[in-house]
């Protein structure tokens, strides 16, 4: 896995995000924990550290609460989810899949997904074979850990 985002991360063309500003940067880069935007939905429910965004390609970590729901949606991109820890269900066209830690899974573009967690905190990786999915991410807030972790860096 480790290998796996390092080559993701180093064949990116980087984008950061600085409040819904796109900056692109032709360099390859390395983000970390305090350097990452952190956003997530207003109810807590969820929330997604952007850890590359390039020209074709997005790279996050997701988390999930304890029975959270991802509601039917289609993205325009393939999209895969590599579960670090937690456990859920996943609908694909129709298909229900349990999904836990190790497992890594693979939504075609335009397929319907929907998503249930289970009892505990899920944490994933994210990774979209195209950016346009990710925009979705550009709705949520600013994660309040996100700024205490900017404020910190910047001290």
């Amino acid at each position: 896995m480790r290998v796996l985002l390092t080559l993701l991360i180093m064949s990116v063309t980087a984008v950061h995000a600085d409040d819904g500003d796109q900056r692109v940067n032709t360099a390859s880069t390395v983000t970390s924990p305090e350097t990452a935007t952190v956003r997530q939905l207003p109810n807590g429910k969820a929330r997604i550290t952007q850890l590359a965004l390039g020209k074709h390609a997005f790279v996050g970590q997701l988390w999930l609460a304890p029975g959270a729901r991802v509601p039917k949606h289609k993205d325009q991109s393939e999209e895969y989810l590599h579960i670090l820890s937690g456990h859920g269900t996943i609908m694909i066209d129709g298909r229900r899949l349990k999904l836990t830690k190790g497992q890594t899974v693979y939504m075609p573009a335009g397929a319907e997904v929907s998503f249930v967690n289970g009892d505990e905190p899920l944490i994933a990786i994210q990774v979209f074979a195209g950016p346009e999915s990710a925009q979705k991410y550009q709705k949520w807030i600013r994660s309040p850990a996100a700024e205490s972790h900017e404020t910190k860096s910047q001290n």
